[in-house]
């Protein structure tokens, strides 16, 4: 048993949507690692709309724990995505530093979550836990658009989990009463931050459900919008390719005049150019509505999430 544990009051916020099969085992995990590092932690468990055994196996965790840790659980009113639900369990919080999980299904080692404990004490505030396999396609190709059009010099990845400290946590309420993407705010909050890649074990991926895709890609796009200039970047592509091919067309308007060949004329090269063009038109205008849209949100939306109640599992 480890004589000098830390002093730190640690809180552990772990996200919960249908991980009924695997939450005992990840809690068992995070409890024996807490208690053998740390005087004091707590865990938070944030349900967001779990419709299978998720509440009734993290209960049943708690009946075999002899040592009884401290277990609060926050039931969200509906489904609202995992930013929303770590927002809640982040708030309620209380710890020096705040460990987030956002899934139950680990493919690390438990000796990881020290590795990244102690990192931040090196003087970090946000330190994650990246793999280096198994990225979704679809992901990497989010982050390779993030990171191009990243207005900051922060880079972002996929990641399991993260330590983050209290200072880090009031840096980022303090920005913004409403936070869409806490990876992307936590990476660009001014502070020190570090990412730790590791070789991770064979998993499969998480199946989601249509309401789970629709709601990552809806933050996806709010993400690309708030954080980077893509959109800026690719105005400024099509308005270069529009002019080109504006410069084209005088140019062989030009040679048509002086050439002894006189072209066909061509109503439907002009009608073709006028649909691109307009269609061009149209893309711009949707991206304004967009924007317009998501400023309108982070404007007005104060309430991040809507909580049916809180339970103390253990005092």
């Amino acid at each position: 048993m480890q004589q000098n544990k830390e002093k730190n009051f640690v809180s552990c916020v772990v996200y919960l949507h249908d991980e009924g099969s695997s939450v005992k085992e990840f809690l068992q995990m995070i409890c024996g690692v807490m208690r053998e590092n740390f005087e004091k932690y707590e865990i938070i468990c944030v349900n967001d709309g779990c419709m299978d055994d998720t509440v009734e196996q993290v209960k049943a965790f708690l009946a075999d724990e002899a040592d009884k840790p401290v277990v609060s659980l926050i039931n969200l009113s509906y489904y609202q995505g995992v930013e929303s639900a770590m927002n809640a369990g982040s708030d309620l919080a209380v710890g020096d530093f705040l460990f987030e999980f956002d899934r139950c299904k680990p493919d690390f080692e438990p000796s990881l979550i020290m590795e990244i404990y102690r990192r931040a004490l090196e003087g970090y505030d946000v330190v994650a836990a990246a793999p280096r396999f198994g990225v979704r396609l679809t992901s990497r190709l989010f982050y390779m658009v993030y990171n191009w059009g990243s207005r900051f010099k922060g880079k972002i990845r996929q990641e399991r989990f993260r330590v983050v400290s209290r200072r880090a946590i009031n840096r980022v309420n303090q920005m913004n009463t409403y936070i869409p993407y806490r990876k992307a705010i936590y990476m660009n909050c001014g502070l020190k931050t570090d990412t730790i890649c590791y070789d991770n074990k064979e998993l499969g991926r998480r199946h989601q459900g249509r309401e789970e895709r629709g709601n990552r890609n809806m933050l996806a796009a709010d993400t690309i919008i708030i954080f980077t200039n893509v959109l800026e970047k690719l105005s400024m592509m099509v308005s270069v390719v529009l002019f080109g091919a504006l410069l084209i067309m005088f140019g062989y308007l030009v040679y048509s005049i002086f050439s002894k060949v006189r072209p066909v004329e061509g109503w439907l090269s002009i009608m073709s150019l006028m649909s691109f063009g307009f269609f061009m038109i149209s893309v711009m205008l949707t991206m304004i509505l967009k924007y317009l849209s998501v400023i309108l949100n982070m404007g007005f939306k104060r309430q991040r999430y809507v909580i049916e109640g809180v339970e103390k599992l253990t005092q």
